[in-house]
């Protein structure tokens, strides 16, 4: 008889040193999932934005409109300045899919004006500064999964426009 206790006695020591070895590798490869996707996240957080200055010159109401620079996710614009003289300013696309910024001055409206844009919000939602103003992503819109980017880090765009308006040449009075 006890030998029979000492085989059962082996056999539960057993079963519990599997579960063990099975619960510290669980615990062992979800803390390092976690590690890898926390660094992944900070990596894309550290290149700087690529900042961008347009000046434009404008006749009184004519309209304007500027092709945006693209990153590799196509992430969309938003206006993080609006500006302050317009009857026209937003971020779209145009018929190529390309992203555009069409500005089109107050009407009678003569002087500088300036619009700032950015396909950057994700940096921004991570100041804990407020979100910036402009159209929401379009339906469907999904950033790549995996965090990472196979160690290429993304491209975002900052983008000011500053338009001066002159009065229109050539009207007879």
């Amino acid at each position: 008889m006890p030998q029979v206790d000492r085989q059962k006695t082996k056999y539960h020591e057993n079963v519990k040193s599997k579960r063990m070895r099975k619960t510290v590798l669980m615990l062992i490869t979800a803390s390092a999932l976690v590690t890898g996707m926390v660094s992944c996240k900070k990596e894309e957080m550290t290149k700087a934005a690529i900042t961008q200055t347009v000046n434009v010159s404008l006749k009184m109401d004519e309209a304007y409109t500027f092709v945006l620079p693209k990153n590799l996710r196509n992430d969309p614009y938003e206006i993080t300045t609006q500006a302050a003289h317009y009857s026209i300013s937003q971020v779209g696309t145009n018929s190529a899919g390309d992203p555009i910024l069409q500005y089109t001055p107050a009407a009678g409206y003569t002087g500088n004006d300036q619009v700032i844009v950015s396909n950057d919000q994700e940096r921004e939602e991570h100041k804990g500064g407020p979100k910036p103003k402009g159209p929401k992503p379009p339906k469907g819109h999904k950033p790549p999964k995996g965090g990472c980017n196979g160690g290429e880090e993304e491209d975002h765009y900052i983008v000011t426009v500053n338009f001066i308006v002159n009065e229109a040449t050539g009207a007879t009075r």
